[in-house]
């Protein structure tokens, strides 16, 4: 029994038993034995004082008495159990006294005996403790953390130990304290084992009816980390066993971090950190007083004392349960004042209920219950997976998978990810709040209605999005959106990533256009937008055939590879793929591109017109490939991955897949084409204003969903649009329509403040190009003829591979005499005649096949009669006409019939090159049938027809 304590004397750090137990009243398991059962504290006079040491029971009665024994004893205290003899004993009592001293010879001998064989047991139950396995003891479950590219936090990922583990030196000294105060307060006197503790927790236990636990923090250590929590004898010695030893491996800094750390301490919190994050919001320097206090006394019973649970959820109906924690913190500040960890007035401030904070909920876990940028985070996992995979040269199986991502939940990895939160944020706002998505042509198929794995349905708005942000200079992924609704559960589809819907002829730039370029095409080289069929272009039958272009016109005779891009001519496409390119090496080139077998449609239509479902990602880095000067670099969701002793697992540029594509003049020229398609093509929507833009629009067949890719001088992004379950969208949905501008939208954001950058430095000359003057119909080197040609055509000036222009002049173009009337080769009887070129099939040529069949007036049509080998002459002078015509009563001459009939001629070339479902389309139809019924009618004036033709040139140049 110890002396009474003075104030602020340490305590021992025991837990008291709850209010209503039996010796609630007793502050400290002193208090209990020392006669104080209010509760108050000892006056500062009181004069005892527990250091002093008595050498009997005589100066402990003196002292206990004012210097006074407490009653009358021999002046020689015996010294043994037996008094000597005064008187002869009695018989019987001599008899008494004999058996008295064999019984207790016996009980001792016993005793012995007993105690042997405790010792004997104790001994077992050491021989049979675990090793003090210290790889274990420092090798507990820690979450990984994911970072964005400025190091800025981002989520944990976990497994069901909630553990970011933290150094002793970022500790606070005041939270420690607060630990040691209420669990251990002599930790750094003893050596493992508490014996003072143990015997005023064991006496505790045999006078009352509660419990008291006397393990030391390194005791509580083992017992967390190597042992079960198995209420035996033998635990408990093995525990302290298994302490000593640990305190001679371990300095007592180190063993208190690892406890730190390793403590459960409620919820799905293991150490101090995320406790401190999830309770209180908080960094563990920001912690007040009053919150480490909170912390250090959730220890003892984690549910019971939860902070959360006591403030906000939980009740029956009687207990305060919020008092339950602000008295288990209090008493922790009381144990910290009287171990003199900290001063009356801390202790005092601390005590305000106010001064600690504790959250309603854990931070991060919003309404959405889930971690911000989903989409990205999720992919970003995947891609950490299989790096570890290839780290530990594991093959990647759906085991050694699983197995990965339980290690990356548990192995406290810090990995740093390529995502821009900035931009992320523009472009899911962008799309979550964008109101010109198109409509479906069936509305009912406004809602989908996708069924999940429990048997339930979640209904998903309709038409979705997704798209892709890159870096293509770096490779590094900025930005990933799977949908155009806010994501508000783990694991949804991924729409960037995951999806395999067409593409459309968003795929013309990668799989046809650079790849001709490649092999030796240019911008200026000429297909021939014409009804016409092309070899290996097979229809349901198997004969050869053509796509049609959007709308089923758009047909326009010989054009270059620039303008049919431009304008998405789908029959140009197809004659650029089958005979320039072919089939397996637009496959080859997209391979290279890092689009893989599963989103190719290795058919003619698949590669050309874009039934190949490429995933808005893959989209993206193809696009990349072009504006990077050709070369590929696997796309970088994951920059970095460090381990949980900081080392470095991982460099993602070092690890960078990359190879060339294409050349630099490739390059440069297919990204001066893109830039046409954005500048006067079908992508004019796209358009950004003070930036260089390029790109290429695409529309799925029967309008189920639209595309646009596009580059700038810093990044290349992929849109999609269109209905989950491929359900067409309304008539009018095209790439040009409903993807371009919700592109131009966000992107438009991203560059605000950015200087414009072109997206391949350096000019033409730099990359070994030239320009060349070429003829429109043959694309050989131009001559007088071609420039003047009578259809219109001319000659184009675009670049080439210098050594890969053409040498030769054109072969197709002679020059004749053309009637003015009829734009016709002259006949004996044309009087407006001029030597125009005139287009001729040579032999051998690709479309003389054509001469002679069905297909000949598509020939003649669009590259005039001479085309073709004996055509005729021109049909509209064929006798010889009178000086002047009768046009109701007067003479309207001759040369204002030719001009008129000159002016329709023009019509007809016009009209070939537009879409007749467009407005110009039908006012240019309108005039030029009013003027011919005014020709053909004979009674028209020489002033209405006049009228008629001017109203027709201002429908020609577009005022109608």
């Amino acid at each position: 029994m110890s002396a009474r304590r003075r104030r602020n004397q340490p305590d021992d750090g025991f837990d008291l038993p709850e209010e209503n137990g039996e010796f609630a009243e007793y502050e400290t398991a002193d208090d209990l034995f020392s006669g104080n059962g209010s509760g108050e504290e000892y006056p500062e006079e009181y004069p005892d004082d527990p250091e002093t040491e008595y050498t009997d029971y005589a100066e402990y009665a003196a002292a206990e008495n004012g210097g006074e024994p407490e009653d009358e004893s021999p002046a020689e205290y015996p010294r043994s159990i037996f008094r000597p003899e005064t008187r002869k004993p009695n018989f019987i009592v001599s008899v008494l006294v004999h058996t008295v001293r064999v019984m207790l010879i016996i009980v001792l001998l016993a005793g012995f005996a007993g105690i042997g064989a405790l010792v004997g047991i104790a001994k077992g139950y050491v021989d049979t403790a675990p090793e003090l396995d210290l790889v274990t003891l420092n090798s507990q479950d820690q979450n990984s953390s994911f970072y964005d590219r400025n190091k800025g936090f981002l989520t944990t990922y976990r497994g069901a130990e909630n553990r970011e583990v933290v150094p002793l030196n970022a500790v606070p000294k005041r939270l420690r304290n607060a630990f040691i105060a209420v669990e251990d307060a002599r930790f750094y006197s003893h050596n493992g084992v508490d014996v003072k503790r143990i015997a005023g927790a064991f006496i505790a236990n045999l006078t009352t009816s509660g419990t008291q636990g006397g393990s030391t923090i390194t005791q509580q250590l083992i017992k967390n980390t190597l042992l079960s929590s198995e209420q035996s004898y033998k635990r408990k010695i093995q525990e302290a066993y298994l302490a000593l030893q640990l305190e001679t491996k371990y300095s007592k800094d180190e063993i208190l971090e690892t406890y730190l750390n390793t403590i459960y301490l409620g919820e799905s919190y293991y150490g101090i950190k995320v406790a401190a994050k999830g309770f209180f919001g908080k960094e563990l320097e920001e912690l007040t007083l009053r919150e480490c206090a909170m912390l250090a006394g959730v220890t003892n019973n984690p549910y019971y004392y939860n902070p959360r649970r006591n403030f906000y959820t939980r009740s029956d109906g009687e207990t305060d349960f919020a008092a339950v924690t602000n008295n288990r913190t209090d008493y922790v500040l009381r144990c910290m004042y009287e171990n003199q960890f900290i001063t009356r007035e801390e202790y005092e401030a601390a005590k305000n209920p106010a001064t600690a904070g504790v959250l309603q909920a854990e931070p991060g876990s919003d309404s959405k219950g889930i971690y911000d940028y989903p989409h990205y985070i999720e992919y970003a996992v995947k891609e950490t997976v299989q790096i570890l995979l290839e780290v530990n040269g594991l093959p990647d199986t759906a085991a050694n998978r699983a197995a990965m991502e339980n290690k990356l939940r548990t192995g406290g990895y810090k990995i740093q990810l390529a995502i821009d939160p900035e931009i992320q944020k523009t472009v899911e706002e962008t799309l979550q709040n964008w109101t010109k998505y198109p409509s479906l042509r069936d509305p009912s198929d406004k809602v989908f209605r996708s069924r999940n794995s429990d048997g339930t349905y979640t209904e998903i708005v309709e038409p979705q999005a997704a798209c892709v942000v890159l870096d293509y200079r770096m490779g590094e992924l900025m930005a990933i959106v799977g949908s155009r609704t806010e994501v508000t559960a783990r694991k949804t589809l991924n729409r960037a990533t995951d999806m395999k819907m067409p593409v459309g002829s968003s795929i013309k730039p990668i799989a046809v256009y650079a790849p001709a370029l490649e092999l030796g095409a240019s911008p200026a080289s000429v297909v021939y937008n014409m009804p016409i069929p092309i070899a290996g272009w097979k229809d349901a039958k198997g004969n050869d055939s053509w796509p049609t272009n959007y709308g089923g016109g758009g047909y326009a005779g010989p054009e270059t590879l620039r303008t049919a891009m431009a304008k998405s001519h789908n029959t140009a496409a197809a004659q650029t793929l089958m005979n320039m390119v072919g089939v397996d090496r637009s496959v080859d080139f997209l391979h290279r591109m890092g689009v893989d077998d599963g989103h190719i449609d290795a058919t003619p239509f698949g590669l050309s017109l874009g039934s190949s479902g490429i995933t808005p990602l893959q989209m993206t880095v193809a696009f990349g490939v072009l504006a990077s000067g050709g070369v590929y670099q696997k796309p970088i969701s994951v920059l970095g991955i460090s381990d949980a002793n900081g080392d470095t697992v991982w460099d993602g540029h070092q690890h960078q897949d990359r190879r060339r594509v294409f050349s630099p003049s490739t390059s440069w020229m297919i990204v001066d084409m893109l830039k046409s398609v954005v500048s006067s093509g079908t992508g004019t929507s796209a358009k950004i204003k003070g930036q260089t833009v390029g790109g290429k629009t695409g529309t799925n067949s029967d309008q189920k969903g639209v595309f646009f890719s596009g580059i700038t001088g810093y990044y290349a992004s992929a849109l999609w649009v269109g209905h989950d379950n491929y359900k067409a969208l309304s008539s009018k949905s095209t790439g040009s329509g409903a993807a371009a501008p919700l592109w131009q939208a966000y992107m438009s954001k991203i560059h605000a403040g950015l200087d414009n950058r072109d997206i391949l430095d350096g000019s033409y000359q730099d990359y070994d190009l030239i320009r060349v003057e070429t003829c429109a119909v043959s694309g050989q080197l131009a001559t007088d003829a071609c420039r003047y040609d009578a259809m219109g055509y001319g000659t184009v000036t675009d670049y080439w591979r210098n050594g890969t222009q053409p040498t030769q002049y054109c072969q197709m173009h002679t020059v004749q005499n053309v009637c003015l009337d009829s734009n016709m080769p002259a006949g004996p009887y044309c009087t407006r005649v001029e030597q125009r070129g005139v287009v001729s099939i040579p032999q051998g040529h690709v479309l003389a096949g054509l001469i002679g069949t069905k297909y000949q007036p598509e020939l003649e049509q669009y590259l005039g009669t001479g085309s073709v080998v004996g055509a005729q002459t021109c049909t509209l002078h064929t006798t010889a006409a009178p000086q002047g015509t009768q046009y109701g009563g007067g003479t309207v001459p001759d040369r204002v019939i030719s001009d008129a009939r000159q002016v329709i001629a023009s019509a007809q070339n016009v009209l070939a090159t537009l879409d007749p479902s467009g407005e110009r389309y039908r006012a240019i139809v309108s005039a030029a049938t009013y003027l011919q019924s005014l020709i053909d009618g004979g009674t028209a004036t020489q002033a209405e027809i006049t009228a008629a033709m001017t109203s027709l040139a201002r429908a020609l140049a577009g005022d109608y």
